[in-house]
């Protein structure tokens, strides 16, 4: 069983980033050596009765933290966002990530695969989140397609620029990169011997999934859906998985592609 702690840690910084988006970094000391790419922690806003789950964006292992990107979306997040310094009590790393041990291996308790062809990171929204922690651990590069909204709705391109990254850029408004889904770029450029990694809105993932299982390309995504406890006990994240009921907390976030049934 993988290590998790329940414990206060001091805010390093809680900002803006950009339009409604924030990025909490927080102190966390050597827990930081326990995070995997596709992990999540559960924090305590103060006020709100349960806590809410944030994927992990980076572990730093200079500062010893741990951050989260995250956008206003209701009184939690509103909440936290006005929470500038003093401490928020977390609970994790939670859930199974990526655990990556070479350039191209992807191992976990569940499977272990290396793929020839690119590593393509397809990601939406706040999904970039997940995957910007994966694209940091990755030693061999790839491509990232990102779609968004708007412009305003694109974060962290020059972290994945400055990683190496080629990046494929998509907007529903045409204020930047294609106008259109990233999913109709993804589906004129992907190769069967690619291994994709995505997160993003179900819409999205149901696209990605349609394409990846057409070519017969190996891949990984991390689902995101509500949870109030975290652990797998109160059963709110069920998804079907090869025809049965998983936690996505538990026994995820990260999925095989091939495996998921949204």
């Amino acid at each position: 069983m993988r290590q998790r702690f329940d414990e206060d840690y001091e805010i390093i910084y809680n900002r803006r980033v950009q339009s409604h988006y924030f990025e909490l970094k927080i102190k966390v000391g050597d827990v930081y050596k326990y995070c995997f790419p596709g992990q999540f922690f559960m924090i305590s806003v103060p006020g709100v009765f349960l806590r809410r789950p944030f994927g992990i964006c980076d572990a730093n292992d200079k500062e010893k933290s741990v951050s989260f990107l995250y956008k206003i979306v209701g009184k939690g997040t509103e909440i936290l966002a006005n929470i500038k310094s003093g401490a928020l009590k977390l609970l994790g790393p939670l859930g199974k990530g990526y655990d990556l041990e070479s350039s191209t291996a992807l191992n976990s308790d569940a499977y272990t695969y290396v793929g020839p062809g690119n590593n393509v990171i397809v990601a939406g929204g706040t999904g970039i989140a997940s995957v910007h922690f994966l694209a940091s651990r990755l030693k061999k590069k790839g491509i990232l397609y990102y779609g968004a909204r708007s412009k305003s709705d694109l974060l962290h391109l020059a972290n994945f620029r400055g990683l190496g990254w080629r990046i494929i850029l998509s907007t529903e408004d045409g204020s930047e990169g294609y106008k259109g889904y990233i999913t109709d770029i993804l589906s004129e450029q992907l190769e069967s011997r690619d291994t994709i990694f995505t997160c993003g809105p179900v819409p999205m993932l149901k696209e990605v999934f349609k394409i990846a299982k057409g070519r017969n390309v190996l891949g990984f995504a991390s689902l995101e859906e509500k949870m109030a406890c975290g652990l797998g006990n109160c059963q709110g994240c069920a998804v079907k998985i090869r025809g049965q009921s998983k936690m996505v907390c538990k026994d995820g976030p990260v999925f095989k592609i091939e495996d998921v049934e949204l």
